[in-house]
């Protein structure tokens, strides 16, 4: 008698276990937090439906952001490289600018395959891009009331081609939300995370998603 109630107990501290494992692994879906839209990418305009079946990391940003922007793109690099061949496929970086009336599509191509090939950089018109912050309640702000020079903004990475009849590139400074936003194969925000987010976690919260 005492052997049984000892097993029951071991067959129920094991069921235990599992369960906080399985409860553990189990990421919530954000409701209220992301949803489809359009904008452009690699010049065509595609809709983010478009990724179904793809595990996704989403950010925004701008390219004359002199730290925060290119900090994130280096995390996505060693997010990704964490990543075996197979689970890279499954999963889609992007990179959406809240400065849409400089970053053009060629230019943030440019931008985001400076840290990967693979990176996909959005952006669209004005109207598309605050649609995409409002659906993902995100926030950017305009800094500087006047345009400056883009020679005086430190730490850019790629340099935009301007037409020779322009004699000086100009561009504006913004302020914006830093959440890194990982979404499951159906569409939904499942996680907001961070730069300061271990690789290994992240990772592990990809692989996660992906196996669903």
């Amino acid at each position: 008698m005492v052997g049984v109630i000892m097993l029951n107990r071991i067959v129920l501290i094991s069921l235990l276990f599992f369960y906080n494992i399985v409860l553990a692994e189990t990421l919530p879906v954000l409701s209220g937090v992301g949803g489809n839209f359009s904008a452009i990418a690699n010049g065509k305009e595609i809709e983010f439906s478009h990724f179904k079946g793809k595990v996704v990391v989403l950010s925004f940003g701008y390219t004359n952001c002199a730290d925060i922007c290119p900090l994130t793109l280096g995390y996505y690099k060693r997010l990704y490289n964490e990543l075996s061949a197979e689970e890279q496929q499954a999963t889609k970086m992007l990179f959406i600018t809240v400065d849409p009336e400089y970053d053009t599509s060629t230019h943030l191509t440019e931008f985001v395959s400076h840290f990967n090939k693979d990176f996909i950089g959005m952006t669209g018109t004005r109207a598309q891009i605050d649609t995409i912050v409002s659906l993902f309640k995100a926030e950017y702000n305009k800094l500087s009331v006047e345009a400056v020079d883009t020679d005086e903004i430190i730490r850019r990475v790629i340099q935009k081609k301007i037409p020779d009849n322009v004699s000086k590139d100009t561009a504006y400074v913004y302020s914006h939300t830093v959440s890194l936003y990982l979404i499951d194969k159906d569409g939904d925000t499942r996680a907001l995370l961070y730069t300061g987010t271990p690789i290994a976690e992240f990772a592990d919260k990809i692989r996660i998603l992906i196996n669903e």
